[in-house]
């Protein structure tokens, strides 16, 4: 992967959102391979983006 070439020591995380993936899922399949984790703005999807966040923190 490209970005973890050039940046080793990132972290790549992508949020989703909409219900236009639902219909375009060849496209949302190939740009979430690009993530190391996907996230979308539900309340538990949030919940989750945090508790990732404080644990790359520590």
């Amino acid at each position: 992967m490209l970005s973890q070439t050039h940046y080793p020591k990132s972290k790549f995380i992508g949020f989703v959102d909409g219900i236009g993936w639902y219909v375009r899922k060849g496209d949302l399949k190939r740009m979430v391979s690009a993530y190391e984790d996907v996230f979308t703005f539900h309340e538990d999807e949030l919940r989750r983006f945090i508790e990732l966040i404080k644990n790359v923190i520590k």
